[in-house]
């Protein structure tokens, strides 16, 4: 039986299962690819904000039609801008992948899966409790199945489709607490989720919903020893306006996406990383230059898992080190923006990072993408883009696993499309070319296609 029947099917079905919606911080939901935007704005839903919060459910409650709508279900007759002025700021996502591999990797195979994201804002000013307090919480369900085992392990084709687990789960992966010390200096602590964390600095990453799906080009893998999916952890973080500009974080060292994380809260150490952002502005378009370092002082082999990608190395042994470190730059700018409509625009984004090299299996990364924002003048809401990542494995990984396998360095370019059926619907084609770590496989052959509404 066809794929694209069920894709139809469970997408109808899940609909009707969750009719409830409303609106999310900006920073978690849109991604164009500009350094101008402001991601960390809190915005009330669009239709109905003329609506007085004494008037909830009255006149005004249908004037969007579904196509023009922003959300699916629309306002609910005004009661989400209700929620939203009464400080209770909601968005439910569901993104749906039909994504394999056509030829090389490890097995040629389409399977489905999708993820259910819930947002949830709790405003401290407008509910009565501390000022300058939000809380951001986000809850996530995995269903189906993905192809991240069946192309490049080292380099998971879908990245969103990693966590919260392999199963079909339901987890609480992120829950920060936001506190407004002066306009500029804010104090974080909770679980953080580490792509969400990415996604507010540069929203045009898109967490695997909107953009790249490929790991490698959304987060530096050489990070990934030390900062996990999910962690428990606190610290300081500066703004600039409604953008991250740095910040001094104490971060667990243990993954807490399906659990709480105080029963081994800093039991193998503890991670420290600062960022710092360097603003600029090159033939008057914006651009900026991040540098980041990360040490932890847990102890790891280069073998033990990592949840951002698939280490191989069953049976084998390797040397327990105590502590790891990495480096992470971040270059930025915008190459072209409409003057008529700035959100028409054409952007630049690279990442380069570099690690111990044991126990990060990962030794050095690189990638760099053009990201554009409705370039198509008669197409403005659609975006696409082209990226190229290399993965440089450290060579002390490589003589480990070289008992079983004669490994390589990984690297691979993607190429995406994402088309707005409408404000709520979006539809992607993505296509992968990936040489695989395995020498003995071929080069991988990824397509996908991702459906994305905003319930």
């Amino acid at each position: 039986m066809s794929h694209f029947p069920k894709l139809t099917v469970l997408a109808s079905l899940v609909l009707l299962a969750y009719p409830l919606s409303a609106n999310a911080e900006q920073s978690f939901l849109d991604a164009p690819p500009t350094v101008s935007e402001e991601p960390l704005e809190l915005e009330l839903p669009e239709e109905d904000l003329s609506l007085s919060p004494e008037v909830c459910c009255c006149e005004g409650c249908c004037r969007n039609s579904l196509c023009t709508r922003k959300y699916l279900t629309g306002d609910w007759c005004g009661r989400r801008t209700c929620l939203a002025q009464k400080g209770i700021v909601t968005n439910f996502q569901l993104t749906q992948f039909y994504q394999g591999v056509a030829s090389g990797g490890v097995e040629q195979r389409f399977p489905y899966g999708g993820k259910l994201d819930y947002f949830f804002i709790f405003m401290g000013d407008q509910l009565g409790l501390c000022s300058g307090l939000n809380v951001i919480m986000h809850a996530e369900t995995r269903f189906g199945q993905d192809a991240n085992l069946s192309g490049v392990g080292m380099s998971p084709c879908n990245t969103n489709m990693t966590y919260p687990t392999r199963g079909n789960d339901t987890a609480i992966t992120g829950l920060l607490f936001d506190q407004r010390i002066t306009d500029s200096w804010h104090l974080n602590y909770g679980k953080f989720n580490t792509l969400d964390l990415f996604n507010m600095i540069y929203p045009q990453t898109g967490r695997g919903v909107n953009g790249f799906m490929n790991t490698s080009m959304l987060i530096p893998l050489t990070v990934g020893r030390t900062l996990e999916p999910a962690i428990l952890g606190g610290g300081l973080m500066k703004k600039r306006g409604q953008q991250v500009q740095g910040g001094l974080f104490v971060f667990d060292t243990t993954d807490a996406m399906t659990t709480v994380g105080f029963d081994s809260l800093f039991s193998n150490g503890a991670t420290v990383a600062g960022i710092w952002r360097f603003f600029t502005e090159a033939c008057g378009l914006p651009g900026s230059h991040l540098i980041g370092g990360f040490y932890s002082s847990g102890n790891y082999t280069t073998l033990d898992p990592l949840d951002w990608s698939f280490i191989p190395g069953e049976g084998l042994t390797a040397e327990n080190k105590a502590g790891s470190w990495s480096l992470l730059y971040v270059a930025e700018q915008t190459l072209w923006a409409d003057c008529c409509n700035p959100q028409r625009n054409l952007g630049l984004l690279s990442m380069w990072g570099i690690s111990d090299g044991n126990p990060n299996p990962y030794h050095w990364i690189g990638n760099v993408a053009i990201q554009g924002n409705g370039l198509i003048a008669c197409r403005e809401a659609d975006t696409m883009g082209a990226g190229y990542f290399y993965c440089g494995m450290s060579g002390y990984f490589k003589q480990i696993l070289s008992q079983r396998l004669d490994l390589q360095d990984v690297q691979g370019v993607e190429l995406y499309y994402n088309a707005a059926i409408n404000k709520w619907c979006h539809l992607s084609a993505d296509l992968q070319f990936v040489q695989p770590a395995n020498t003995a496989q071929d080069t991988a052959v990824i397509f996908g296609l991702r459906l994305k509404i905003d319930i």
